[in-house]
């Protein structure tokens, strides 16, 4: 396991990042990406999950990048970690998240894509980690809505009654958009984003805003393009 320089100090909560890659190209871009993102104050490599479960073990890991090759350990790990349990950040293949990690019993608090995995995509990961969102990228969300054309007659879905308000800002949690950037499109203020965001998460019986979206398009709240 090989460990990065820290960064100078930065004005604002730096974070403490634990990698576990295995794809030898895709490892060195998220390297390099990584070892120039002011918001990162230090980054350990690791090889395998027993390197993962003593990173956990030794501090406070902040936020946990995993390859969905890599994911299904996780559980067991996260678990042993306690409350030292780190945000996951889930780089995919592809734009599509596979059925077994959204029935899994703890969705990742983010995504990325592999052929999007640029320096502005991370680093807006990051920041959205820490404000509390849920990191999405447009692809994924679209990839996610065009199941709503999939019908599935045996699912069970979740009786719910949503507000005129709550109708509006679903489709732009779906969409990847930040509370910010919500609040601009309504023209109300981010607090009164955050407040409906978490009515929905409430009401959907999701932890997150990404199981939000999840819940939403199995119950058919959200329309396809």
């Amino acid at each position: 396991m090989t460990q990065t320089l820290c960064h100078p100090p930065f004005q604002g909560e730096q974070l403490v990042v634990t990698t576990l890659v295995r794809n030898g190209f895709l490892q060195l871009g998220l390297r390099a990406v990584l070892s120039t993102t002011p918001l990162v104050k230090e980054v350990r490599h690791c090889d395998d999950w027993s390197e993962v479960a003593d990173a956990l073990g030794a501090e406070m890991v902040d936020v946990l990048f995993l390859h969905e090759k890599d994911y299904h350990p996780v559980q067991g790990v996260l678990a042993e970690a306690g409350g030292r349990r780190p945000k996951v950040l889930l780089v995919l293949s592809g734009t599509d998240v596979s059925e077994e990690i959204l029935a899994g019993p703890s969705v990742p608090d983010g995504f990325l894509v592999e052929s999007e995995l640029t320096a502005t995509a991370v680093e807006d990961a990051l920041q959205r980690i820490v404000a509390g969102e849920v990191p999405m990228p447009t692809s994924v969300a679209r990839a996610l809505l065009h199941r709503v054309r999939e019908p599935e007659p045996q699912r069970w879905h979740r009786a719910v009654s949503l507000t005129g308000r709550e109708n509006d800002v679903l489709p732009m949690l779906a969409e990847g958009l930040s509370n910010k950037q919500i609040a601009r499109r309504l023209g109300i203020s981010s607090h009164g984003v955050k407040r409906i965001v978490a009515s929905l998460l409430l009401k959907l019986g999701a932890p997150n805003r990404t199981a939000a979206v999840v819940t939403a398009i199995q119950n058919g709240l959200i329309a396809p393009d």
